[in-house]
């Protein structure tokens, strides 16, 4: 091109050749022009598409839309539309036997006049459909009515059959047949990973038979709650205040747990937690047979055994019980059990604290006989006691 310039600017041609070509440059660029536009304004055909009636390639954000229904995995697949599909049936199925339950106690004015009023509100599961509804403990405590209502709106006074507060667990009854009453499932089915659906009544009656869904955390979570040690099924599925005592449902739209818990720190989400629906069953129908649950009694006062005591007393474990006083005349006076004796096992189990040798006797029934195994004066013994009713 340098050398064009040189040649033209040494020997230029005459005027008339030049106006010419300049003349037929403008010609030829203004085809180009028109050619090059309308090629892209209609869409530049693709390899192997020369058809002009074949539908063009569409602009970038089309081709991001199309491709949504296309092959990028986003689509809804059968499977996926069959697990979505068991969600919403299993929703369909336990959702009905969900209902609220208004708690209601007496309060006081200035005048010193009384009247009930609304303390708080919880959820509940029918579990059979004459009417027998179970729930939390804590929803129902303390309560001077109680007000159960349905998922159609319509509410019903209930009363309580019975109560267990070393589980969170009562029952209580409304006067009604025909219920849609629930299913419970095997909670020792349960594995980790598989869905888990949360319904109640977070923050009230407002969101009446609220639903979440997630995966079971942990099938058996041991956790203390004012001093109490629970095992609970752990979800990752939002249990809010107001769900106490509603359902945590499996995928086929079974009971799994009752929720009754989550943990409030800030910064974590997504622990929540159900009573599993085994320990459910069998505290209910004690419940409803009896009016509450008749746990086995050993008569003894104890407290974790401390380095410093264990130390004292020369024992060669650092594990156990200290049995402070002995209640006279009850099934470990009876046995020989004494006081500052360290008891390290029922039944062979090994005790490590107080909250184990609580789990591990409430396993027997009263009236049965149990080997207790303990320490006394650096030796180890093992005594036969006949547990009886706690009084």
């Amino acid at each position: 091109m340098q050398n064009f310039y040189e040649e033209f600017s040494e020997k230029p041609k005459k005027p008339s050749h030049f106006w010419r070509g300049v003349l037929l440059g403008g010609i030829v660029a203004g085809l180009l022009f028109l050619t090059l536009f309308t090629y892209y304004a209609s869409g530049s055909p693709q390899p192997g598409n020369e058809n002009p009636d074949s539908p063009q390639t569409p602009f970038p954000w089309e081709e991001r839309e199309d491709s949504r229904k296309g092959d990028d995995n986003s689509e809804v697949t059968p499977e996926a539309e069959q697990y979505y599909m068991a969600i919403v049936n299993a929703v369909e199925k336990a959702t009905p036997s969900v209902v609220g339950i208004s708690n209601y106690g007496v309060v006081f004015d200035i005048w010193g006049r009384s009247s009930l009023q609304e303390r708080a509100t919880g959820s509940g599961v029918i579990i059979s459909s004459d009417g027998y509804i179970v729930t939390n403990y804590h929803v129902i405590e303390n309560a001077r009515e109680l007000v159960v209502t349905l998922g159609s709106g319509e509410e019903l006074p209930a009363t309580v059959i019975g109560a267990d507060p070393p589980t969170d667990l009562a029952v209580i009854k409304v006067d009604r047949s025909n219920l849609p009453a629930a299913e419970l499932a095997d909670s020792s089915k349960v594995r980790v990973g598989e869905p888990a659906i949360a319904i109640g009544n977070p923050l009230g009656l407002v969101f009446q038979q609220s639903v979440t869904v997630g995966v079971i955390s942990a099938r058996e979570r041991s956790i203390t709650i004012q001093g109490q040690k629970f095992t609970f099924i752990q979800t990752d599925a939002a249990i809010n205040d107001g769900n106490s005592g509603g359902a945590l449902v499996n995928i086929k739209g079974k009971v799994v747990g009752i929720n009754t818990a989550k943990i409030k720190v800030a910064g974590v989400e997504g622990m929540g937690f159900a009573i599993p629906s085994n320990m459910v069953r069998e505290i209910i129908s004690e419940l409803i047979s009896e009016g509450k649950v008749i746990r086995p009694w050993m008569g003894i006062y104890i407290r974790n055994l401390t380095p410093l005591e264990a130390q004292r007393l020369g024992l060669t474990v650092d594990y156990g019980v200290l049995v402070a006083d002995i209640e006279a005349g009850g099934p470990a006076s009876k046995a020989g059990i004494k006081p500052m004796d360290v008891i390290i096992a029922l039944e062979g189990k090994k005790v490590a604290d107080s909250s184990e040798l609580q789990d591990t006797l409430y396993q027997y029934k009263v009236g049965q006989t149990i080997k207790v195994t303990l320490i006394r004066d650096k030796q180890e013994l093992t005594l036969d006691v006949t547990l009886e009713a706690l009084p």
